[in-house]
């Protein structure tokens, strides 16, 4: 979800700058947030694994602002990447996540591959399919398998 927040920023600033006179017509608007290198602390602090993991990531994609004739808001489409690069103990592993969500009245629907992590030996966690929330972000239902969504983690191939 934190990758998701970048994306509502930018949406938000480009809807107060859109003008009234475009109002029928969809706005597109691009987000990028650069390269952001880190250290996580809590991701795979847990037993039995505890340790501490490097990170670079970068979000970045565009959306698709859609109206109604009288200038309200129809439904938001948002096509996300996500990139990162983990490591810890001398081993990484690379997450390349692309999906679109689509936001509509009260429901916010995910749909692609919004966790592909791949390591030495192939894919270590994939989240493919469907995920729809609600406008309060509570979960509704899931198609297609979602490990980490289900809270299986990388962690075990970061291990020494």
């Amino acid at each position: 979800m934190r990758k998701f927040v970048f994306v509502i920023a930018a949406i938000i600033g480009s809807l107060l700058s859109a003008s009234s006179v475009a109002a029928a017509t969809p706005e597109r608007g691009y987000f990028d947030s650069g390269f952001n290198s880190f250290v996580d602390t809590e991701v795979c602090a847990d037993a039995p694994w505890g340790f501490d993991v490097n990170a670079t990531d970068r979000e970045y994609g565009f959306f698709d602002v859609f109206f109604q004739a009288d200038g309200s808001i129809s439904h938001i489409v948002v096509h996300l990447n996500y990139d990162a690069w983990i490591s810890a103990n001398g081993k990484t592993i690379v997450e390349r996540d692309t999906w679109t969500t689509l936001i509509k009245g009260d429901l916010v629907r995910a749909v692609g591959l919004t966790v592909h992590i791949q390591g030495v030996g192939g894919i270590v966690v994939r989240d493919a399919g469907q995920i729809v929330r609600d406008a309060d972000d509570n979960f509704l239902y899931l198609r297609g398998p979602h490990e980490q969504f289900s809270d299986v983690s990388f962690c075990p191939a970061l291990t020494a």
